[in-house]
């Protein structure tokens, strides 16, 4: 069954979905993404195809990143092989906006960590304990348990570079 985002708005719905599909996480993020005015943040494994790779996603995205000057989209990506050999819309826009849209690496000592989040202007968020299940939570206010993400994310952010794999190559 799918989830009923269509009365939830960023910022104030204190609703806890719970995620059971791909299909919940991209409508989720996708809605997230869209609704956000000033930030979205995303830990990934792999910007998974089937939740990240969608046109109105990229669309969310671009509209997003190009709607205020001090609109920003950060994106720690653990394993970008995947991403590079699959082709990504994401990885193509930040080459095009990339002051607004970066992607970076973390460092060795973040490898470990399973899970995956989306955080929309601090408040809103997509949270799966294990990157390789779609089973998660859903809220579009939950701005103290996305303080504690954005300190994880903030700090793994500061240690973290660009990855090199996911520049582009002019030939």
């Amino acid at each position: 069954m799918a989830l009923d985002l269509n009365q939830l708005t960023l910022g104030s719905s204190t609703d806890v979905l719970q995620s059971t599909s791909s299909d919940d996480v991209r409508e989720a993020i996708t809605t997230l993404a869209a609704q956000a005015q000033r930030s979205l943040i995303i830990f990934s494994h792999q910007l998974d195809n089937k939740i990240y790779n969608q046109q109105p996603f990229c669309d969310a995205i671009l509209k997003l990143a190009t709607s205020s000057r001090y609109a920003m989209v950060r994106i720690i990506v653990q394993d970008s092989i995947p991403v590079v050999k699959q082709g990504s819309r994401i990885v193509e826009l930040s080459h095009r906006i990339s002051s607004r849209l970066q992607i970076r690496k973390p460092p060795i000592e973040y490898k470990d960590n399973t899970e995956e989040f989306v955080i929309a202007d601090d408040s809103g968020l997509v949270h799966r304990r294990l990157t390789d299940r779609y089973e998660g939570e859903v809220c579009f206010h939950a701005p103290l348990k996305c303080r504690q993400l954005l300190k994880y994310f903030d700090d793994c952010w500061e240690k973290s570079r660009a990855d090199p794999e996911l520049s582009r190559l002019f030939l």
